[in-house]
């Protein structure tokens, strides 16, 4: 089984492959329109609103993690 740093990994090198492996019922239009996928997403029942918003929580104290910038930013070299 992969850890969260392999997946999150396979997510940076290629978000939309990863996200058409997961079974989720996205197609790559949808993955694309990000508002769109989300939408799908949840009136799917595949996620709630409180797990939308949890997410966007927790995307939001990433960006602002200082190793979590040096991490980010020495995989884009």
């Amino acid at each position: 089984m992969m850890n969260i740093f392999q997946l999150f990994q396979g997510f940076i090198n290629n978000p939309t492959q990863f996200l058409l492996q997961r079974n989720l019922g996205l197609t790559e239009e949808m993955i694309n329109d990000p508002n769109r996928a989300i939408q799908y997403l949840m009136n799917s029942g595949r996620i709630t609103q409180e797990q939308y918003n949890q997410a966007v929580q927790q995307a939001n104290q990433l960006k602002n993690n200082p190793q979590f910038k040096q991490l980010f930013n020495n995989q884009n070299r």
